[in-house]
């Protein structure tokens, strides 16, 4: 049976990257977008549930 995901859990170890600077750079780009999108998701995350709170105390408070 084949395994239809088996080549992206092995795909880390089958590649062997040398450490360049194009590396490091691409590597500092998503730190970079990565840290921006968790910044977004946690403001979205409190204004949700500061919306939630709001909406609950104007229904039943």
């Amino acid at each position: 049976m084949n395994k239809p995901f088996s080549n992206l859990i092995n795909k880390d170890k089958d590649k062997k990257v040398p450490s360049s600077s194009s590396t490091k750079i691409l590597a500092k780009k998503v730190n970079e977008r990565s840290n921006i999108l968790i910044i977004f998701g946690f403001i979205v995350s409190l204004s949700s549930i500061f919306l939630l709170l709001y909406t609950i105390n104007n229904k039943f408070g």
